[in-house]
């Protein structure tokens, strides 16, 4: 070998490239090795030790580089060393600018906007490459909690994703039983528990409950104990509801908990597919399945016979309103079946060998344990079928709280229940706005309405048809005579409660948005004038408008603005079907009142049971009263609204309360009360009906005959109570439930009123 020209490989081992390579090589297996056995003392993440075996193999072409360089400058333990050294300058900085200028800001932004799912995976993303450079404990406790699971079997394989995620979205694994605790990011989740020869199952719930500002936390977000069932224990095309305590959130219903037994429901309603089966079995000559009915019509008791010309199909033939020639149409088998009465839904169900869902059965179905009074809107109803077009076939949107469909929204649902000799549907339908999901509607049993199917019910424990099965029966309010108006003494020194005192409003338009083809959304803040606070209203203002001032009328909406509202950026007048009174050239103005959409607090919107309850609740009236107050401020210091015509409109639970805005607030040429009335079984310090007499203000009072939460005499007990002349106070029963109301009828109504009073 000639020694003045060394071969190329004597020329690689000179440059001692080979050994910087080895010591790399070793050097990166130690730093790997102890990494492993201190990653948990100093909370490094699994990601983060793939992130540093990615460094070294990257490292390591550019280490050949450098070592091949310098091999005639530098030892091999130098360029090591100066290797190295440079290796974690340029990650520290690197990763240091990345996290203080990117990542750290986007996670932030992220939860700013609650969106906790987006705010974990950039979380996870920090801890996998630099875990060094902030707080992850005290970040983590602000996106996530520990999830408590309560589940017997082992080997149950646990995933979750976020609840609003779309069908394509890849489930996330938490692990497989034993699994006591396990974190996962806040707001809504979609938990599915797996394990062979198992019926899989479908948790969701709110993680924890995050809808109240100062709402405590608990330390650990605790699920109901969970059940497995085995496949062959369920019947085909159910699925299995644990029992246990629960509280129903449905409207009319209260704060109420009760304890149901295990039982099976349909995963789907019921489609046309399945209803012929029992027409083609003849369910409908066949007396078995309707033998224990009462036929009631308009309240005459009917013959078997004489129901059944009642439930005919289009051409005559025994079956739903809308088939043909005993069959449903080309393309429609996969829809749920709809233009059946109460009865026939009974009957199906009784030749399927269950029952119609008892309301409570229904609602422990459709809604998390966690949610107390509502459902999770607006997460449930955003995935689900409302005010819409078209009815979707089954299966197809808004998985409920335990793997059920189309429990919210699609079509309305026949219960078991009676109330008023009615049966009562739940859950809105395709054509019903979002707030149908938690309506408990009376609807007269021989209805076949294109909007209204059903599902059925299994039940193990037969005994939970009492009282679960029984009729509703509304506690009744005090009569009349029992309330008795406060003297002038007692009322002045009531009065005390609901001052507004002068302050600055310190306006401040949050942003104009004029994308709408009728209105423009105005979003403007002002301090209320109490705790430091402000409160941020939502004007919808006409585009076109023939007044040469606008007209005002502000809302006072229903309780579920005060439970589970939703963004307030997402509110528009249709919510409530209140967007007629935009296209009539006036203003709709919507107040975040406290206690609503971003000032929701952790207040108890039942009625007042408790002397600490009464005197917050007392409080929050207070609030309202200088809330409202306020808002006319600002509408009169605004050049484009009238300082004159500004209006009332109440609804639902806005409207049980009017007495105590009105009374306190004079700048009102009218009032219109939606479904609302006197029905109030609280004290009299806080019961509007002992104010009622000094009421004069014009007021109609809109009302369903058939309302499952205001009866009769509430509205009854405000008209007669309210000291308003007799031709400035109207009340109008429509054939309707809570709400809605008959639309066009009530939009004659309401603007007939309005123009009335209007200059």
């Amino acid at each position: 070998m000639n020694e003045e020209n060394p071969s190329y490989i004597e020329k690689l081992k000179q440059n001692k490239m080979f050994k910087s390579a080895s010591a790399y090589a070793v050097l990166a297996f130690i730093t790997v090795q102890v990494a492993s056995l201190v990653k948990d003392s100093f909370g490094l993440s699994q990601e983060f030790m793939q992130t540093l075996i990615w460094i070294f193999i990257i490292g390591f072409p550019v280490l050949i580089f450098f070592a091949w360089a310098y091999s005639s400058k530098f030892s091999t333990l130098k360029i090591l060393g100066n290797f190295v050294l440079v290796l974690l300058i340029g990650y520290g900085s690197g990763s240091y600018l990345w996290v203080t200028n990117f990542a750290l800001p986007d996670l932030k932004d992220e939860l700013e906007k609650d969106n906790y799912v987006a705010a974990w995976d950039q979380l996870n993303l920090l801890n996998s490459i630099a875990p060094f450079f902030y707080n992850s404990e005290t970040l983590d406790s602000e996106i996530s909690l520990p999830v408590s699971l309560d589940i017997k079997e082992t080997g149950v394989k646990v995933s979750w994703r976020p609840y609003s995620a779309d069908k394509n979205y890849e489930w996330r694994l938490a692990g497989t039983t034993p699994l006591d605790e396990f974190r996962l990011p806040r707001g809504v989740v979609h938990i599915k528990l797996e394990k062979e020869t198992y019926q899989t199952k479908h948790i969701v719930e709110a993680n924890p409950s995050f809808l109240f500002d100062n709402h405590p936390i608990p330390p650990t977000f605790q699920l109901v104990p969970i059940e497995m069932y085995k496949k062959e224990s369920i019947p085909e095309g159910m699925v299995a509801i644990d029992g246990g305590n629960f509280i129903p959130a449905l409207i009319g219903e209260g704060i109420t908990d009760y304890n149901l037994s295990t039982y099976f429901i349909d995963k789907y309603e019921v489609s046309n597919k399945e209803y012929k089966e029992f027409v083609d079995a003849k369910g409908y000559e066949l007396f078995q399945y309707w033998s224990d009915m009462e036929f009631i019509l308009d309240g005459e008791s009917l013959s078997w016979e004489e129901a059944k010309k009642l439930m005919v199909d289009s051409t005559g033939r025994q079956g739903p309103a809308n088939w043909e020639l005993g069959s449903y149409k080309d393309g429609e088998a996969n829809l749920p079946v709809t233009g059946i009465s109460w009865y026939e839904a009974q009957a199906y169900a009784k030749y399927k060998g269950n029952i119609l869902p008892p309301m409570y059965h229904w609602a422990k179905a459709a809604f998390p344990a966690a949610e107390i009074g509502a459902p999770i809107s607006p997460v449930l109803v955003k995935k689900s079928n409302f005010s819409n077009k078209t009815v979707d076939e089954v299966g197809r949107s808004g998985i409920g709280a335990h793997g059920t469909y189309d429990m919210a929204g699609n079509v309305s649902e026949w219960s078991w229940n009676i109330f008023g000799g009615r049966g009562l549907t739940l859950g809105g339908s395709y054509k019903d706005p979002t707030y149908a999901a938690s309506s408990t509607v009376p609807t007269p049993r021989f209805v076949r309405s294109e909007s209204i199917g059903f599902r059925t019910v299994k039940l193990l424990n037969p005994r939970d048809m009492n009282p679960f099965g029984d009729p509703i029966v509304r506690q009744e309010p005090k009569p009349l005579d029992f309330y008795k108006p406060f003297t002038d003494e007692e009322f002045e020194l009531y009065s005390r409660n609901f001052e507004v005192g002068f302050k600055e409003l310190n306006e401040k338009v949050i942003y104009i948005d004029e994308s709408h083809p009728i209105w423009v959304k105005e979003r403007v803040q002002i301090d209320v004038g109490y705790n430091n606070e402000v409160m941020d209203i939502l004007i919808f203002r006409p585009k076109e408008s023939n007044y040469k001032k606008i007209d005002s009328v502000l809302l006072y909406p229903g309780a579920n603005y005060y439970r589970t509202p939703p963004e307030i950026d997402d509110v528009n007048p249709g919510e409530y079907g209140l967007d007629f009174i935009v296209k009539s050239g006036r203003a709709l103005i919507w107040p975040a009142y406290k206690g609503s959409m971003n000032r929701i607090t952790d207040m108890n919107v039942t009625f007042p049971s408790t002397p600490d309850h009464l005197r917050r609740f007392r409080q929050v009236l207070s609030n309202w009263t200088v809330d409202t107050s306020r808002t006319i401020d600002y509408l009169q210091s605004r050049e484009e609204f009238s300082k004159e015509n500004i209006y009332y409109t109440g609804m639902s639970y806005g409207a049980l309360f009017t007495p105590h805005v009105l009374l306190f607030e004079d700048r009102f040429k009218a009032a219109v009360l939606y479904v609302g009335g006197a029905y109030t079984n609280i004290p009299p310090m806080l019961d509007g009906k002992n104010h009622l007499p000094r009421l004069e203000i014009p007021m109609l009072l809109l009302n369903g005959k058939q309302d499952y939460l205001v009866p009769e005499i509430a509205p009854n007990t405000m008209y007669n109570s309210i000291g308003t002349p007799t031709e400035d106070k109207r009340l109008v029963f429509y054939d309707a439930g809570h709400w809605p109301l008959p639309r066009n009828q009530m939009i004659k109504e309401t603007l007939a009123w309005l123009d009335k009073y209007s200059d």
